[in-house]
């Protein structure tokens, strides 16, 4: 069957609407400021593994010199980098990257995110320093002697997660609700969510089960 071809008052009044929703949302969103899902520690300790940072950093001076200067710091400090994640000893999976003038480290951890940005620092701290050097409005340095305020900066610069189940935000999926249309413009950046080949198990559980030492990439 053929698609039907959009007559041309519909061509017309689409950015209209387009817009004049935006306008209706953002004015929803000043009324009545949406609830901001926040991180969630479960009893159960499978429910506390795999956890994701997906840590935002706007550069200072964003460009083809200081991508390669970040490229080249982390090269240099690869082996510290990595001896020191190792040494914190929950991660999964730790990158970095950058996109649209952004320094993004995105990284998937066992336990509570506090307990692991303090970790992270007291192995690392010394090489994430380097690296916020590059970064608009850093925290104090070092982060190993400022881990509170370290821990707070964090949080402004974690992008929010939408929860795993959203009935969380919404009772009826079938709707899309004033609630979560205030919150995607409020947050338009954020996780959507996340697949887990082998949900529940730790760096640790499989590390074990793999027969790696720390010290084997």
């Amino acid at each position: 069957m053929s698609k039907r071809r959009a007559e041309p008052t519909e061509m017309i009044f689409d950015p209209v609407i387009r817009g004049a929703k935006r306008v209706l949302i953002a004015f929803w969103a000043r009324r009545e400021p949406p609830h901001v899902p926040g991180r969630h520690y479960s009893p159960a300790v499978a429910d506390n593994v795999q956890r994701t940072m997906n840590l935002i950093m706007p550069l200072a001076h964003p460009g083809p010199e200081t991508t390669a200067q970040i490229v080249k710091l982390l090269r240099q400090r690869a082996d510290d980098l990595y001896s020191g994640l190792d040494n914190v000893g929950t991660v999964h999976f730790a990158r970095f990257l950058v996109i649209d003038g952004n320094l993004q480290m995105i990284s998937v951890f066992d336990g509570d995110i506090e307990t692991y940005i303090r970790d992270f620092i007291a192995s690392i701290g010394h090489v994430f320093d380097a690296a916020l050097a590059f970064v608009k409005d850093p925290p104090p340095l070092p982060t190993a002697e400022n881990p509170a305020r370290f821990v707070d900066w964090v949080h402004t610069h974690d992008l929010i997660q939408m929860p795993d189940d959203l009935t969380e935000l919404v009772d009826d999926l079938s709707l899309l609700p004033r609630s979560l249309l205030t919150l995607t413009h409020t947050e338009p950046d954020s996780q959507l969510g996340m697949y887990r080949a082998y949900a529940g198990y730790s760096a640790a559980q499989i590390r074990q089960a793999l027969g790696l030492d720390w010290g084997e990439q």
